[in-house]
């Protein structure tokens, strides 16, 4: 029980450790993955910038791919709070929260319209939650991981992706 306890303090104290994101860093990069709404690849391109050592802005933009006649625009707004894990100051985790709006499409045959595509949109509002994981390859390259839940109405959903970013 010794050996728990002072493990789980030295993970407790690494936490605290500075990260090696500064005020004003910026980056950008595509993220492929999968959302589980529609069981489908999701592609997009993330900015983020550093508002402090400690918090993160990330603006997302993503498609998620036609499968099951749904597909949508995810657009979301998240705030990162990485922290060091180790390594250096290369590799981080955060956790992170944010506002998602979500444009998913129905797509359906209409036989009165001689086979036309009809498609139906529904716009919402939701919120993220979920975590993540950096790891810097240099000082203008990094590749992540991260898992989120969106959740909105009728339409919530998890989201896995991968990324690589360049670091400005």
């Amino acid at each position: 029980m010794k050996k728990l306890v002072l493990a789980a303090l030295a993970v407790l104290t690494s936490l605290g450790a500075s990260a090696q994101m500064v005020r004003g860093e910026k980056s950008l990069g595509p993220k492929l993955g999968y959302v589980s709404h529609n069981k489908s690849a999701v592609a997009g391109l993330v900015f983020q910038y550093a508002l402090s050592s400690k918090f993160r802005l990330s603006p997302e933009i993503g498609c998620a791919f036609r499968h099951h006649n749904e597909d949508a625009l995810l657009v979301d707004l998240n705030l990162h709070m990485p922290f060091n894990i180790g390594a250096g100051n290369m590799v981080d985790l955060y956790p992170l929260a944010g506002l998602a709006f979500n444009s998913w499409a129905t797509h359906m045959v209409a036989p009165e319209l001689d086979e036309a595509d009809v498609t139906t949109h529904i716009n919402r509002f939701g919120a993220n939650l979920g975590a993540g994981f950096d790891l810097r390859c240099s000082s203008t390259l990094k590749v992540n991981i991260e898992a989120k839940y969106t959740f909105i109405k009728s339409y919530s959903s998890v989201v896995l992706t991968a990324g690589i970013c360049y670091v400005f």
